[in-house]
């Protein structure tokens, strides 16, 4: 391969995807993403804004309905990220429950090919809660649904208990981001199905709880979470009951808000706060952000949109960052990431944000060592410790100075990964697929805190060298869709081996660079793929987060081979 030649081409690439980026900058310096649109929130809109206000909705609605029918895959079923593969039965059947309800007669062929998709997936047994026992949380929703628009018998629901929120909050909060559904829809069961003496008695004592527990956590602009979704589980759950009408009108008033002009939703609204700091991490490669013009008002913007305040309802204090605001809750991942690139942008560790930020991520370790996003020592699906979010806390607490000596907050938590980490030197992230993301984190945080030669870090290098595609993009394999090798898991792998002090010029590198930038496209951007994951079955893409870690890599990878003598180690 021509090295010369393809730096060329990469510092081509690198210019068109550095004036993509700061195109799509607003005003006050930050960047907002495209999150693929949903089809379990496009359901839930169309549902909730057809119940709402049929006529007056009749707009929103129609497209909603359109989106749906046109984003139908040819197999009958519907995906979890726009019409990317696969089509999924759980998807599948939240379209379906929204086509039978709004337009049994217009959709009737759509309608007919989902029953098909459905009976020749097994969904009946695949969908949690539509057979047996279903676990209390918010994916066994589908059922719910399904009652409410007639599928089902209504009384067959899996129970959401309302009375969860008299459980003391050490023990509720366990239940973590799936509490506001399961109250929403908990409401709603306790005033319209059948319930024995003692159950109606703790109902009724629950109800004004849960309400004012909803109103709480809400934001200002009638979100909670950021996440359409969720909007539409409330609103539903509290219009059948017939309870909460400023939540409801609340809950409408964000789904109005944030409909696409296609008719979609995506499952969050966006990820505000998380794209804005990936973009710095790319810049930084090619700039001194700390002292580029045209991040002043990014750096004040980050600042601006910490939490102030404890977020009470689930014991989490003063300090943290969201995913986005108003409605986005404080966690550890973006806490972390944007504790970092305040360091890029210049701010001093004495800056009380940064003070606040740093103590925020030290009270909120679990007792193994690790971090989960919001709750402490909780095991659910979508909250327990996560190895990803656990190397980027290590990479930001270092950042700021914080030793790793024995039985310090850093020491613990390589240890924790140390002991998560599989015998092929793998391992597994909560958010992402697979174990790219882990496996390339888990190699970054050991080289940043000074441990680059352990065996942990060793074996991760290992394993991401094993593990390159024939394409020279990454992975190898996988078990969660997509098919194939993807710019962020790509990006991810070359990064880190890049910080390992991988050899520039060898051919996993080359050809993970070449991957790059034969796969930019005409924008100077790269595809996103399905790699984002909420659980198994509820996947995304993003935008930017493909954008701005491909641009990270190839940065990396233009300043190590850019280099006079020295090894890409003394690369910071």
């Amino acid at each position: 391969m021509d090295v010369r030649q393809l730096q060329v081409r990469a510092g081509k690439a690198a210019e068109r995807a550095i004036s993509n980026l700061y195109g799509r900058q607003r005003e006050d310096g930050s960047w907002v993403d495209r999150l693929s649109s949903s089809t379990i929130a496009t359901a839930l809109g169309a549902l909730s804004l057809n119940r709402a206000d049929p006529a007056g909705c009749q707009d929103r609605v129609d497209a909603a309905v359109r989106w749906l029918r046109e984003h139908q895959r040819e197999d009958g079923g519907w995906a979890m990220a726009d019409a990317e593969w696969p089509s999924s039965p759980g998807m599948t059947a939240f379209a379906l429950a929204a086509l039978h309800e709004v337009d049994p007669e217009v959709s009737h062929g759509a309608i007919g090919r989902a029953r098909v998709f459905l009976d020749e997936h097994d969904a009946v047994n695949v969908i949690p809660g539509l057979a047996g026992e279903a676990p209390k949380t918010w994916p066994a929703a589908l059922p719910v649904i399904w009652g409410l628009t007639g599928l089902r018998d209504f009384a067959q629901q899996p129970d959401l208990p309302v009375e969860t929120i008299l459980v003391p909050r050490r023990w509720r909060n366990k239940v973590s981001i799936a509490l506001p559904a399961i109250l929403g829809l908990g409401v709603m069961q306790s005033r319209t199905l059948k319930r024995g003496l003692p159950r109606r008695l703790l109902g009724r004592i629950a109800e004004p709880k849960a309400l004012d527990w909803l109103r709480e956590i809400s934001g200002t602009n009638g979100g909670i979470e950021e996440c359409p979704m969720i909007a539409g589980f409330v609103y539903l759950g509290l219009r059948q009951a017939g309870v909460g009408m400023d939540l409801q009108l609340a809950s409408l008033h964000y789904l109005l808000q944030t409909q696409r002009e296609d008719g979609s939703w995506a499952i969050d609204r966006d990820l505000e706060i998380s794209v804005t700091a990936y973009a710095i991490m790319a810049l930084r490669e090619f700039q001194d952000v700390a002292n580029e013009p045209l991040l002043r008002g990014t750096r004040e913007w980050l600042l601006r949109n910490q939490w102030n305040k404890p977020f009470s309802q689930f014991g989490i204090p003063a300090g943290g960052w969201g995913w986005a605001n108003p409605s986005g809750w404080p966690e550890s991942e973006d806490t972390a990431v944007v504790l970092g690139v305040l360091a890029d942008l210049g701010v001093p560790r004495a800056h009380p944000s940064v003070q606040l930020g740093i103590q925020w991520l030290l009270k909120m370790q679990n007792r193994d060592g690790s971090w989960s996003e919001w709750v402490r020592d909780t095991h659910i699906m979508n909250d327990r410790p996560c190895p990803g979010v656990t190397a980027h806390v290590i990479m930001a607490l270092h950042r700021w100075g914080l030793p790793d000596s024995p039985g310090s907050a850093l020491a613990r938590a390589l240890k924790y990964l140390c002991g998560k980490q599989e015998d092929d030197g793998s391992i597994s992230s909560v958010w992402f697929r697979d174990d790219t993301h882990g496996t390339s984190r888990l190699l970054e945080a050991f080289v940043d805190s000074g441990n680059g030669g352990a065996p942990a870090a060793g074996a991760a290098r290992k394993w991401l060298l094993a593990n390159q595609a024939g394409d020279g993009g990454w992975p190898l394999r996988h078990e969660l869709p997509p098919e194939g090798s993807t710019a962020e898991e790509t990006a991810w792998a070359l990064f880190a081996l890049l910080k390992a002090d991988e050899d520039p010029y060898g051919p996993a590198v080359l050809r993970a660079v070449e991957w790059l930038v034969n796969h930019q496209d005409d924008q100077g951007t790269w595809r996103p793929s399905t790699v984002g994951l909420y659980f198994d079955d509820l996947c995304y893409t993003d935008d930017l987060i493909a954008h701005t870690f491909a641009l990270r890599g190839l940065g990396r990878w233009i300043k190590v081979i850019g280099r006079s003598g020295g090894s890409s180690g003394d690369i910071p």
